[in-house]
């Protein structure tokens, strides 16, 4: 009997060893589930923030103090970006200076600065601007119109920075003097009051020709090949049309401060510039202060409109940057619409986000209205080839000759085809 006690006993004993290893049995299955859960853990885990520098260059306006847009937004991108521990390197860098200064040394210059995209050619000859790929390139073709990417397209299709402001001209006039449909039309205008306009200014000279179909380096301004175009009988009109403006009694050349003088002292009734003239003429002017597109000139019967350089001020990125990653990511984030906008509020400069357009400030600054419109109804690309280069001196000295008599009716036919050798004489 205590022999068959020990039996069953022992084969109890058996019984539950087999079934406690067939309960453990699943549990060998998902063994391997830590070592899967390894790499979610160490996603979880932030790195290490990365020790950078960023040099950036940006007019004076832009970092006057501590509310200034660039120390505003400096400190927004840091915190849109904890995986970089960033030191920044700023300098004072005006947008017209920029190829000057970079050209010189691309690889010393800054990883971004604001350019103005006349400059675009000089600035990638010297390998000193990325081409925009990916969503950057993306970024630039949602927010902002063609004009506008136009302005920042070079002869090999690239796109070479983010546009954050126009670059134009247009009109100022006292509105006691002129009426809104008075301003439409400039012969109408000399009839009943004082016009400034800048002559022997290059940048304005052209209008003239520009507005009877005159083209500069083919529609965009990127194709050297097609030279500078004032030939035609519609140009050697509108050379007619100029002679008679210098002549007019009603005009007055705007060199070296004229036309802001005048508008102040109430002897010049109408002048040509943008909005950087603004606050100087609106203290003298108040509420009588109007600006528009450009007006048109009247030809023989027919009305031809003045046409101004589409330009514009954007930022770019230097290839050359220690960081070109953060460097990217830091140019477009200054270029997004929010950054435009906040632009616009702390520094009143003209953003070229269209989203902006829908902001109740921006709509209802009529200055902003005007320049943007003119960007998009009355201008023509302004060349960003190096080739431009050929272009300033001639067509300033056209307008200095018509001034002092040396170009008249009789030889301007002959005086603008040897404009038209000069202008076509280099790289071409």
């Amino acid at each position: 009997m205590k022999k068959l006690l020990a039996m069953l006993l022992a084969l109890i004993m058996v019984l539950s060893l087999v079934a406690c290893g067939a309960a453990e049995e699943p549990a060998e299955e998902p063994a391997e589930e830590p070592a899967a859960e390894e790499p979610a853990e160490e996603a979880e885990t932030p790195a290490e923030p990365e020790a950078i520098t960023l040099k950036v260059w940006a007019p004076q306006a832009d970092q006057v103090d501590e509310n200034s847009w660039l120390n505003v937004m400096l400190p927004q991108f840091e915190a849109a970006h904890p995986e970089y521990v960033i030191t920044w390197d700023i300098g004072v860098c005006g947008e017209g200076d920029a190829a000057g200064i970079v050209k010189n040394d691309p690889a010393a210059a800054a990883d971004i600065f604001l350019y103005a995209n006349d400059q675009m050619g000089t600035l990638i000859e010297a390998g000193a601007l990325a081409k925009l790929g990916g969503a950057y390139l993306e970024q630039v073709q949602n927010d902002v119109a063609q004009t506008y990417v136009d302005t920042v397209t070079y002869t090999d299709g690239g796109v070479y920075g983010f546009p954050m402001a126009p670059n134009t001209w247009f009109m100022w006039y006292n509105k006691e003097i002129f009426t809104e449909d008075d301003v439409k039309n400039l012969n109408t205008m000399l009839e009943k009051g004082i016009v400034s306009f800048p002559m022997d200014n290059s940048w304005y000279t052209a209008s003239f020709f520009f507005g009877v179909g005159g083209t500069v380096f083919g529609p965009q301004g990127i194709d050297a090949a097609a030279g500078i175009d004032f030939s035609s009988d519609l140009c050697i009109e509108a050379a007619k049309f100029m002679i008679d403006l210098a002549a007019n009694p009603n005009f007055v050349n705007d060199v070296d401060g004229t036309g802001v003088a005048g508008m102040k002292e109430g002897t010049i009734h109408a002048m040509f510039s943008g909005p950087w003239d603004r606050p100087e003429l609106e203290a003298s002017l108040g509420e009588n202060l109007g600006c528009v597109v450009l007006p048109t000139f009247t030809m023989n019967g027919t009305d031809y409109q003045m046409k101004s350089f589409a330009g514009s001020k954007a930022i770019g990125v230097n290839p050359n940057a220690s960081n070109p990653k953060a460097a990217m990511q830091l140019a477009a984030f200054l270029a997004t619409p929010e950054a435009q906008l906040a632009r616009y509020e702390l520094s009143a400069i003209t953003p070229a986000a269209t989203a902006c357009a829908e902001d109740e400030a921006v709509k209802s600054n009529f200055v902003v209205v005007t320049e943007s419109a003119e960007m998009a109804t009355a201008t023509i690309a302004q060349p960003t080839i190096a080739e431009m280069s050929a272009f300033w001196d001639p067509v300033k000295n056209f307008g200095l000759n018509i001034l002092n008599g040396s170009i008249t009716y009789d030889n301007v036919e002959e005086m603008l085809d040897a404009t038209m050798e000069l202008l076509n004489s280099n790289g071409l």
